[in-house]
């Protein structure tokens, strides 16, 4: 009769345990990431935006849009001084092709940029000396496009969900205009051709 007891004692016991065990496991809320907290980060080299460029990125659309925000730095080398310039990238990717052991590759992905130079070099203005609409173009911001590749590899079990590696070839407004008016001027004479790297959180 003992034996009965304290069996039955047990098994009530162990029934009250997992039940708290399963009570709190589903209390376990999934923290939604703010706003403002980036997705991913970007480093890039070349594809003028800087010799050296990078910053935060947000991924919209399931990822197929992508938005990172690059500080670039060009090095002075022999001019007077260093470029320092901010550029909003936009990317769209069309589709993706999933492989085997996590890796995904994006056989088209194409966006437009928009670079700022804080370099006072570069005016926002022409001066007075020119007559109006001489030059159409403003000094200081520069718009950019470009096309490239990518492949990336899911990480499992970590902060880091995701890590890229992508080749883009882009160009800008003043070379496009140059090509348009030049017809010496080739297209792989205004392209200019960059790697990076993008880490998703």
């Amino acid at each position: 009769m003992r034996i009965r007891l304290l069996m039955l004692l047990a098994t009530l016991l162990s029934v009250q345990y997992s039940c708290r065990g399963n009570t709190a496991q589903d209390t376990i809320v999934t923290v939604a990431r703010k706003w403002y907290v980036p997705d991913a980060a970007t480093l890039q080299f070349a594809g003028n935006m800087g010799m050296l460029s990078g910053g935060p990125g947000y991924d919209f659309a399931k990822g197929r849009l992508t938005t990172d925000l690059l500080y670039g730095y060009v090095p002075k080398f022999d001019a007077e001084e260093a470029i320092h310039l901010l550029t909003v990238k936009g990317t769209y990717k069309p589709w993706e092709i999933e492989r085997r052991r996590s890796f995904t590759v994006t056989p088209l992905q194409v966006g437009l940029g928009l670079s700022y130079y804080f370099d006072d070099n570069f005016p926002l203005t022409w001066d007075d000396k020119f007559p109006d609409g001489y030059y159409w173009w403003s000094p200081k911001v520069r718009l950019l496009g470009f096309a490239g590749a990518a492949v990336s590899r899911k990480i499992q079990n970590s902060y880091v969900k995701k890590i890229g590696l992508y080749s883009e070839v882009g160009t800008f407004d003043l070379l496009v205009t140059s090509w348009y008016k030049d017809d010496e001027l080739t297209l792989w004479e205004i392209m200019n051709i960059s790697v990076g790297t993008r880490v998703s959180f």
